[in-house]
């Protein structure tokens, strides 16, 4: 693997990196840059120590210049676990409420989903599988480890199980399976894919609708703040077509949603697995090949703000990935005085490594910061709604 940053050896045992792509298999793989970061940035704590003792894990981001994938060379599975305490739902926010409103009327026209079965791995907090059952008067079932009974929703025609959907689960056979914000976490995508396609309660027509953070916002568009060590992957519209497609798949859409944040895809099982699919991808090459040092700068840029601006009087709002990585990574950034979200379940607690509190948007009246660093430029509106509210004098700063 060519080495393009160099990295500091870190305090704890670190596997050897993987040499290969997880998509394509080629060892033609290029190191973009590599640094320390919490393994779960979507648990917070309830007491600041326990926050700073969090784990901590290296993550490699390594392209692969056959199939253009990156991934994290050093991700370890074994650090990763997903319980009731994981938390990383946005539905507390209007605009993503919106959003995934509409993707359920869209997904219920496109499929007409009335009496038919819906199955959503990764389900989360089961948000989403219940809205799109409301919609579609659907039957669901959603599968996730980190399902709490006490806080699913708890309607009757949709139900949840604490497991993966294993092919234990023979009775389920969906019409349209969904995958959320799950494929980025797994470390073998295209064997997962396939163990779905070949479960016994799949149809030859169940449909499969995989969402995921968009790579290329992140890579293109400079939105550092998600590299985050759930995240084994980061999948462009072109690596993610391969990865369903190798996996035995017939893709039906691919595209972009939320602001081009995300990506989609649509796919059927195909009676004819396509073996080796490799596209041309320069222009992506070059953008990874100059990753490394863009990544710097900006961390760089920050901690200048940072330094500039008195951290006592600066908060950030949003306590998800994003919130969470800018703490951690920008040097200053640990002394800022809090995370503000809008979701109860994080407030009154502690983010990991460095401990910083998260508050409510109410606390701002008493607090009055002077600068607010807002994460995603989608929140921009919603948010300066409510500061004008609570805190109308604030300076307000995109990340």
């Amino acid at each position: 693997m060519d080495q393009s940053s160099a990295s500091a050896t870190p305090d704890y045992t670190l596997r050897e990196a993987r040499s290969d792509c997880p998509l394509c298999g080629s060892r033609d793989l290029f190191e973009m840059l590599s640094f320390e970061t919490p393994v779960m940035c979507n648990v917070l704590f309830s007491e600041r120590q326990t926050a700073r003792d969090a784990d901590r894990g290296r993550l490699t981001l390594a392209y692969c210049q056959r199939c253009s994938h990156v991934f994290n060379s050093t991700f370890e599975e074994d650090k990763v676990c997903y319980t009731p305490n994981y938390n990383s739902s946005l539905e507390h926010s209007a605009h993503f409420r919106a959003f995934a409103a509409a993707l359920a009327e869209r997904l219920n026209r496109s499929y007409k989903l009335l009496g038919k079965t819906v199955v959503e791995i990764g389900c989360g907090k089961g948000e989403f599988l219940d809205r799109l059952c409301g919609v579609a008067d659907a039957q669901g079932v959603g599968f996730d480890t980190s399902a709490d009974d006490r806080r699913m929703p708890n309607t009757s025609n949709v139900r949840f199980i604490r497991d993966y959907f294993n092919e234990t689960y023979t009775d389920v056979r969906p019409d349209l399976l969904i995958g959320r914000h799950v494929l980025e976490h797994i470390a073998e995508p295209v064997q997962f894919l396939e163990s779905l396609r070949r479960h016994p309660s799949i149809k030859p027509d169940t449909i499969f609708y995989f969402e995921m953070p968009n790579g290329l916002y992140t890579f293109r568009d400079h939105g550092i703040w998600d590299l985050i060590y759930e995240h084994v992957s980061y999948f462009t519209e072109a690596s993610l077509s391969m990865a369903f497609e190798r996996a035995g798949f017939e893709l039906l859409d691919v595209g972009t949603s939320f602001s081009e944040q995300y990506i989609y895809v649509e796919a059927r099982p195909s009676p004819s697995r396509t073996s080796d699919i490799v596209r041309n991808h320069e222009g992506i090459k070059r953008l990874m090949q100059s990753f490394g040092e863009i990544y710097q700068q900006k961390i760089k840029r920050w901690a200048q703000f940072v330094s500039r601006h008195d951290a006592r009087e600066t908060v950030v709002w949003g306590a998800g990935s994003k919130g969470i990585t800018f703490v951690n990574a920008v040097p200053g950034a640990e002394q800022l005085r809090a995370l503000v979200d809008l979701n109860p379940r994080k407030q009154g607690r502690f983010a990991p490594l460095h401990g910083t509190p998260v508050v409510c948007p109410d606390d701002l009246s008493t607090e009055q910061p002077k600068s607010i660093i807002i994460m995603n430029p989608v929140y921009c509106d919603e948010i300066s709604r409510v500061v004008a509210a609570c805190a109308p004098t604030a300076e307000l700063v995109l990340a």
